[in-house]
C-alpha cells in the first residue's frame, strides 16, 4: 500500500475495533463509504454457529426499503450474489456475474431502482469458528474509474471483509472467549509483513529466511489461531490485539 492508502486502512481497522455493538458498526461502514467514495456496503452473515437462523446480521446502508424489500420477498433465495458467493472462496466482481436469465435480470432491475449500484465486489469469508459471510461494496462510477479503483479495492477490503467480520462475530456475542494463542516470534513476525502486503519471497528476505520457511511460519501460525488462511490469521491477530497493521 502506498502511505495515503496506509492511513486510511489504519484508520477503518481503528473504526471497526472501537465499535462495541451493532449500532456503532453501522455508523462505521456509513463512514467508510464515504471515505472511499463508494454507493454503499453490505456485511451479511450468512451463517453463524449457534445461531438460530440463517442469514442472523445484517450491517447494510442500503435504503431502508430495498432492505425491507430484500427480506419480505427473501431475495437471499435468488439473489445471485448471495447464491454466487456462498459458493465461493475468492473475491466475486459483479461484472462476472450471469444477468441474462429471467430472474436475475429481472432482480438486478429492481435493486438498480433502490440505487444498490452499478458496480459491486464481494468477498466471501470464512470465519475461524465455522462461520460464512459475505462483504459487499458497490459504487456509481464510470467504468475506467471503477477500474482504476478496482484494484487497491480488492487488496484493502479483503483485509477488512475479515477483520470486520471477526469483530461484528465477537461484540454480537457469538465467538466463546478464549485464551490468546501462543505464538512464536517468526510467526507473529511473518503475519505482520503479510499483513502489511509482503510477498512470502520478500518477507524472507527482510527476515533472512527461506521463503519455503515463511509459508511454513504462517501456515503454523493459522492452525495455532484455528484459521483457514493467512487473511483469516491476520483479522484474528488484530482482533486480539496482538497485531497492528
Amino acid at each position: 500500500m502506498i502511505a495515503d492508502d496506509e492511513d486510511r486502512y489504519e484508520d477503518v481497522v481503528t473504526q471497526i475495533g472501537a465499535a462495541t455493538d451493532l449500532t456503532q458498526m453501522q455508523d462505521v461502514v456509513a463512514g467508510i463509504c464515504r471515505m472511499y467514495h463508494l454507493a454503499n456496503i453490505a456485511y451479511h452473515a450468512v451463517y453463524l454457529p449457534g445461531a438460530q437462523t440463517f442469514n442472523p446480521i445484517l450491517v447494510l446502508t442500503y435504503e431502508s426499503e430495498w432492505i425491507e424489500r430484500y427480506k419480505s420477498n427473501d431475495y437471499f433465495k435468488i439473489d445471485p450474489v448471495v447464491v454466487s458467493g456462498t459458493k465461493g472462496f475468492l473475491p466475486l466482481d459483479w461484472a462476472h456475474l450471469d444477468r441474462d436469465n429471467r430472474v436475475a435480470h429481472e432482480f438486478f432491475a429492481e435493486a438498480d431502482r433502490f440505487a444498490v449500484g452499478r458496480q459491486g465486489m464481494t468477498w466471501p469469508v470464512r470465519g475461524a469458528g465455522g462461520e460464512r459471510a459475505l462483504f459487499t461494496i458497490t459504487a456509481n462510477m464510470s467504468a475506467s474509474e471503477w477500474e482504476e479503483r478496482r484494484i487497491s479495492y480488492k487488496r484493502e477490503f479483503q483485509m477488512i471483509a475479515h477483520y470486520m467480520h471477526d469483530r461484528i462475530v465477537e461484540i454480537s456475542g457469538y465467538r466463546d472467549a478464549k485464551p490468546k494463542p501462543a505464538l512464536s516470534r517468526r510467526e507473529i513476525a511473518c503475519l505482520e509483513f503479510a499483513a502489511q502486503g509482503a510477498t512470502s519471497k520478500q518477507t524472507g528476505a527482510k527476515l533472512k529466511i527461506s521463503d519455503r520457511a515463511v509459508r511454513l511460519f504462517l501456515s503454523s501460525a493459522c492452525t495455532k489461531l484455528g484459521c483457514a488462511n493467512t487473511h483469516q490469521a491476520i483479522a484474528r491477530m488484530v482482533s486480539l490485539e496482538m497485531l497492528h497493521p
